[in-house]
């Protein structure tokens, strides 16, 4: 901890009975600290970490990242049955523990025989500690699902949220399935409302990533488009962006990869080469890959006149390497991107509206000739009926 570096403190004697509210213990080391009757309401951060040997007696944790992991301690130390109670939860058939949470919370009849003995805390403590595993998809959905009747209080929340953060924030799998499924069952919490803006300033990208979707899905991103649009478009996020670009570029399809890369390759593309926003419209560069392209096409067009199949021939478009129709074609991977088709649609409507538009015609002439070709089978089948 740097503090403690810098003062020359002691991290046996000097924390104890300290007045540490509201402090920021991101990257700290807090093990074998002794935190006895210190005030530690509202301290928080990621990268915080803290075990068996930090001492927390008498602390006063209300609103803390230490708080949940306190009462976790206390009832695993309190309650021999508690330490069993929870292996079951962990390792127990995801159904199993789904009907067993079903019944807890909806007051019906409970049949597991161990969890069945547990009270209302105890199970409440087990059912916070599980969610900071890197469990079961159906377990952690329903955990999320009754994750107001696992709480007791708002404040209660908040200190999960905070321990789960501070402990956790560098554990992109949970994090990310844990910002996804709170912001679609409680996006209406401010408690998680606020822990996903946090998230999305979070070290991993992943998380990050996780945490600016979710911010979209709850509208929180579009309340707050300026502060937000300028976090995403931090140069810290730039690999995050060039990801969106190619992964909506090759969804489009090859010529959408092409447009949105330097060497204007058609295949074989990584994010470190496909072009940043900002670039997407700059006439230098679209002219630069156009010529590329066109270059790629004059290498495919002297391979097959030297014998390659006839069946593998890519037909050639001059429209395709038009610095236009490349414009129209990056504008259409923005518009199908996550998070940046909000920014698109923001920034640039017109040409977002006309992308949409494009690609809206062309999803329905794909449908059109999907149905006429099902007909064709059809009336096909129907004339020359099988033997």
């Amino acid at each position: 901890m740097e503090i403690k570096d810098a003062l020359d403190l002691d991290p046996v004697r000097d924390f104890r009975f300290s007045d540490l509210r509201d402090v920021d213990f991101s990257n700290a080391d807090l093990r074998d600290f002794d935190f006895t009757g210190a005030d530690l309401r509202g301290g928080h951060g990621t990268d915080v970490t803290f075990d068996e040997s930090t001492i927390f007696a008498d602390a006063d944790l209300q609103g803390s990242c230490f708080a949940t992991h306190v009462r976790e301690m206390t009832l695993f130390r309190q309650n021999p049955m508690a330490e069993r109670m929870y292996r079951v939860l962990l390792e127990g058939d995801p159904m199993e523990i789904s009907s067993w949470l079903h019944a807890r919370y909806r007051n019906g009849r409970e049949e597991h025989s161990i969890l069945r003995k547990a009270d209302s805390v105890t199970a409440s403590i087990l059912c916070q500690k599980m969610l900071s595993e890197d469990i079961d998809l159906t377990k952690r959905t329903d955990l999320f699902y009754f994750l107001r009747s696992i709480t007791s209080s708002p404040m209660e929340l908040r200190e999960l949220l905070l321990g789960i953060f501070a402990r956790h924030s560098t554990n992109a799998s949970v994090i990310e399935k844990f910002t996804t499924i709170a912001s679609i069952l409680h996006g209406k919490d401010p408690n998680i409302r606020t822990f996903i803006l946090q998230l999305c300033d979070a070290r991993s990208p992943k998380v990050r990533l996780a945490a600016f979707k979710a911010s979209i899905n709850i509208g929180l991103f579009m309340r707050n488009f300026q502060a937000m649009r300028d976090l995403f478009m931090a140069a810290h996020n730039a690999s995050i962006r060039r990801e969106l670009i190619l992964e909506s570029a090759t969804a489009l399809g090859r010529h959408h990869v092409g447009s949105v890369n330097r060497s204007a390759t058609l295949e074989g593309v990584r994010a470190d080469d496909v072009l940043d926003v900002p670039d997407l419209f700059d006439d230098t560069i679209c002219t630069q890959i156009a010529v590329a392209i066109r270059r790629r096409h004059d290498e495919i067009g002297e391979r097959m006149k030297q014998g390659v199949d006839s069946k593998n021939r890519t037909p050639e478009d001059p429209r395709q390497v038009s610095p236009s129709i490349i414009f129209e074609q990056q504008a259409e991977v923005l518009c199908n991107a996550p998070v940046l088709s909000a920014i698109f649609a923001k920034d640039d409507p017109h040409r977002s509206m006309s992308a949409q538009q494009r690609l809206s015609r062309r999803a329905e002439r794909e449908q059109w000739r999907r149905d006429d070709l099902a007909q064709r089978t059809m009336r096909s089948r129907r004339r020359y009926p099988r033997l």
